[in-house]
């Protein structure tokens, strides 16, 4: 039978943006001609309905290169190419690296150089994590964006801001793997150096064991892929040093914006590639504000930030399975049965240094993952929910830790200890680590109570929360309220570390309440009146410190001096607390429930009106302080402006 070709239809009745779109178009009803009325799509959007692709179709072979040059310019605009005026007061055009290429280009560092550092010596007892090397935020995109001297002043944000809080709770006196090993450990750890040091580690074994030279490549897409996060994370700052560094007309949300696309496109480079500065970077963009003017479609097409959280998460324990079985699902099969080490070698394993640093990583970790599961009523992956978390070593460690510290303290008072700089510090890092248990508990009975649990494990989860209260107020309130009464003489980091733990401590004892309130659980809420009039005026009291008490910052890249001091000719900058705040989420958070606790208590008849009003005002100066850019402030402060009005 002969074969009768098939003749292609060709359908001339959808418009150019149904067509690009790939949607149903019923611009032409039957009976109509095509282009003669606007389709209902484009109506309801108010746009024009036109019909160019329709010209060139009819036009013949020379009009098919424009369409291919239409096609090539608008998959531009899709992958984030925009144009912007830089710091130096130059045109700026940023066009997205390809997937899998250095954007440094051929000319630059090689993926063997790029990993070059300082050798380690794991086995000296001086410190967790070895000087860092010479890196910068400063790529060939972000100079072109910022300048190296802007770029300067992110990294000193970023180290001064975000690894000056994190970093002491990662340290020997809060982390519970750590605790008390003054000899082995730093009492301040640099998370981004003691990420790329452990890939490092692992690298240089599998390269002398002959290993597959693509690690190394991995290496440097992880290293751009970190630089690019922190620079997207940072970017929040940027208004704070606008008139001090930046040239007149520098469009900073534009920046922000560009940062954040170019970090988010990295995401996906770095996805399926488990390494520890990966971790790291999936983790950091989770904490990356959306930047305002990215609209709801463009936010929801691609990877999101709780999604990065729950890959980060599954990579710490891909990294500490160390080998590689047999693994498959309905997408892959892992055919390989060898046994394939990832970490180094087992000499390098033996020492404390290294399983030091890969015990620090999985805390840091663990921090993520404990803070996801109560802010964001999600399932915990690294640790159990109701049922077994008490046996899980690490939260007894943390109780075990505090009996230390217990000890420690009475001792001081005993003695008569002089309250100094760095027993402060050592103060709010040991109470940093029990917060990290009351979040724990905290979101624990938030899952009782979610996944209607029986009234007997409910209770449970519930006196469990109150014994930790009890706990936190009988070992360390004491010795935080004795900072508080010296804070003024202490150093501008050791204040925001104590601004950062008391807002977040107590921040879980108003969602703790919130729950309560929720789930009409007013039962429970008697047994917590006394906690509930110390957590509000707790948080409120710390609100008004961090927008009253200023810091001096200056550009200065090593994270213990990045705040405060000056240097030479060196421009200081002098900001409340409240804006270089590393979770600025929090702080909101804290307005919201504040917020919500005010109005209560004007309703009841326990605040007058000219109290709430004063309230009221210091809440809604602190959203006004905390970083605009981003999109979730922009849309609180529209919140809470809708909210205090209707009031009124």
């Amino acid at each position: 039978m002969p074969c009768t070709p098939v003749t292609r239809r060709t359908q001339f009745s959808s418009c150019d943006e149904c067509r690009r779109s790939r949607v149903a178009c019923d611009a032409s009803a039957p009976g109509v001609p095509p282009g003669s009325g606007s389709c209902t799509r484009c109506r309801n959007r108010r746009r024009p309905c036109t019909f160019k692709w329709l010209e060139d179709a009819k036009g013949g072979a020379s009009n098919r290169a424009s369409r291919r040059g239409r096609r090539r310019q608008a998959s531009l605009s899709s992958t984030g190419t925009s144009s912007f005026q830089g710091s130096n007061g130059a045109e700026i055009t940023v066009q997205p690296c390809p997937t899998g290429s250095s954007p440094h280009g051929s000319d630059r560092h090689t993926p063997q150089e790029a990993m070059t550092a300082p050798a380690w010596n794991s086995n000296s007892p001086a410190a967790l994590v070895p000087p860092s090397p010479a890196y910068s935020i400063s790529t060939p995109l972000y100079t072109s964006v910022l300048g190296d001297a802007d770029s300067e002043w992110l990294q000193a944000l970023y180290r001064g801001g975000f690894e000056a809080v994190f970093g002491s709770w990662m340290g020997s006196n809060s982390c519970p793997f750590l605790f008390g090993q003054d000899r082995l450990a730093q009492k301040y750890v640099s998370i981004s150096d003691l990420c790329r040091h452990l890939d490092q580690t692992m690298a240089e074994s599998a390269v002398s064991n002959e290993a597959d030279r693509r690690e190394v490549k991995q290496d440097y897409r992880a290293e751009n892929s970190m630089q690019s996060t922190i620079a997207a994370f940072s970017a929040r700052w940027l208004p704070i040093i606008t008139s001090h560094t930046m040239a007149p007309g520098f469009d900073h949300l534009a920046v922000t914006q560009t940062l954040w696309r170019h970090a988010r496109r990295d995401m996906l480079r770095i996805i399926h590639r488990p390494s520890y500065r990966s971790m790291l970077s999936l983790l950091l963009f989770a904490l990356t504000p959306i930047p305002s003017g990215i609209s709801a479609e463009e936010e929801a097409d691609g990877i999101s930030g709780q999604a990065c959280l729950t890959t980060a998460l599954q990579q710490i324990q891909t990294l500490r399975a160390r080998q590689r079985n047999l693994k498959f699902s309905g997408s892959k099969v892992s055919l390989s049965l060898e046994h394939t080490v990832l970490s180094p070698t087992p000499d390098a394993l033996d020492t404390s240094g290294f399983i030091n640093a890969e015990s620090t990583a999985y805390w840091a970790a663990l921090t993520f993952d404990t803070s996801a599961s109560l802010t964001l009523d999600c399932r915990p992956l690294l640790s159990s929910g109701l049922f077994g978390f008490e046996s899980e070593v690490p939260w007894q460690l943390v109780r075990t830790c505090s009996k230390v510290f217990h000890e420690t303290s009475e001792q001081w008072r005993r003695d008569n200890v002089e309250m100094t700089d760095d027993r402060a510090n050592q103060i709010i890092a040991a109470g940093a680590s029990w917060k990290l248990l009351g979040w724990k508990l905290t979101a624990i009975f938030k899952e009782a109570v979610r996944d209607g649990h029986n009234e007997s494990e409910v209770r449970r989860a519930f006196v469990a929360v109150l014994d930790s209260i009890r706990e936190f107020n009988a070992i360390y309130r004491p010795q935080l309220n004795e900072c508080h009464n010296r804070l003024q003489f202490l150093g501008q980091r050791t204040k925001l570390r104590w601004f950062s733990l008391m807002l977040h401590y107590h921040l879980s004892i108003l969602m703790l309440i919130d729950a309560c309130e929720v789930t009409d659980r007013h039962d429970l809420l008697a047994d917590l009146a006394e906690v509930i009039s110390d957590a509000e005026t707790t948080v409120m009291n710390t609100l008004a410190y961090g927008l009253h008490t200023t810091m001096i910052l200056k550009r200065e890249p090593d994270m213990d001096s990045a705040l405060g001091g000056s240097v030479g000719g060196e421009p200081l900058i002098t900001v409340p607390m409240v804006s270089i705040d590393p979770y600025p989420h929090h702080v909101v958070a804290g307005v919201q429930l504040m917020r919500k606790a005010i109005d209560r208590d004007f309703r009841a008849g326990k605040v007058a009106a000219e109290t709430r009003q004063s309230l009221l005002s210091t809440l809604e100066r602190t959203l006004s302080h905390l970083p605009q850019c981003s999109k979730s402030v922009q849309a609180a402060r529209a919140e809470f402006t809708s909210a205090t009005s209707g009031c009124i």
